[in-house]
């Protein structure tokens, strides 16, 4: 597990070599810090999932619960909630309107914050969208406010959980052998090996090398990747049977801890290149737009 002083030092790394993204990480590298502080400070019951029930997971290769079986830390979330609105403030100027009349939201009715986390935990669109038209604030700010909160809940609950994948046969390729949510990046160990990372619940998981992290398709003729020169730590890989796109690290060529929520935001410009070319990808939650 990464320390709060590797953190920061691979976020100052980051600034010196691309310093278009330094108003990004001011921002977000302070959410990274203040999501690792709470994660030391949760303290929640093992997810327990019944024998026969796992038998049936493990037998048809499933994940081993619903994202909504995850257990949140109320208190410790409402007070990230807090942190994360006040650094938007400092930080994140485009957020900053939004942010303090949710702060005021939280500390007048905290019910409505704990209705946001059940929407984000149950997938509930609708009722999203609902909030969304009542507080009149874009879904995607109330999606990143509220997950940022509640993810070191869902981060140790995954970290739990991986007790029951030791016996588990092959898991699912394209999808999070933990929660079944897809994955938002890929990345090369050390020794070559290719892993992808839940984009819910930040399990990681080991994957075949080649062919397509979503549909699995392996023509080699609807494979194709995109790289820079400059960042020779980045692979963009393309799928045209699904038309999506995975974002791939090679720490082989990377001399920084690698932090994969700092490499997921200062590679924005790489997800812009792949959409502007017509790809989409699965395993994004949302763009809160701060910048």
């Amino acid at each position: 597990m990464i320390t709060i002083e590797q953190l920061k030092h691979s976020s100052d790394l980051i600034k010196k070599t691309r310093p278009a993204y330094q108003p990004i990480l001011d921002f977000y590298s302070q959410v990274f810090i203040a999501q690792e502080q709470s994660r030391q400070d949760i303290v929640l019951p093992p997810v327990v999932i019944d024998q026969d029930l796992l038998k049936i997971k493990q037998t048809n290769k499933m994940p081993l619960i619903d994202q909504s079986e995850f257990l949140i830390d109320s208190k410790a979330a409402g007070q990230l909630f807090d942190n994360i609105c006040d650094l938007a403030v400092d930080f994140a100027p485009k957020l900053s309107a939004n942010a303090k009349f949710l702060k005021k939201i939280d500390l007048a009715h905290s019910y409505h914050l704990n209705t946001l986390f059940s929407v984000i935990l149950n997938n509930q669109s609708s009722t999203l969208h609902d909030l969304s038209r009542l507080w009149n604030i874009p879904e995607h700010e109330l999606i990143f406010f509220g997950y940022s909160a509640i993810a070191p809940s869902i981060w140790i609950c995954a970290e739990q959980l991986e007790a029951y994948l030791i016996d588990m046969p092959d898991p699912p390729k394209g999808y999070c052998p933990i929660c079944g949510n897809y994955p938002d990046m890929a990345f090369l160990d050390k020794t070559g090996k290719r892993h992808l990372k839940c984009c819910f619940c930040d399990h990681e998981w080991e994957t075949k090398r080649m062919g397509c992290t979503f549909c699995e398709n392996n023509d080699n003729n609807m494979q194709h990747y995109f790289f820079n020169d400059q960042e020779k730590e980045y692979r963009v890989n393309l799928c045209d049977h699904c038309h999506n796109y995975i974002k791939l690290v090679d720490l082989r060529q990377m001399d920084r801890t690698f932090y994969p929520k700092l490499e997921q935001v200062t590679t924005l410009h790489l997800d812009m290149k792949a959409r502007e070319n017509g790809y989409t990808s699965y395993g994004v939650l949302s763009n809160d737009g701060s910048n």
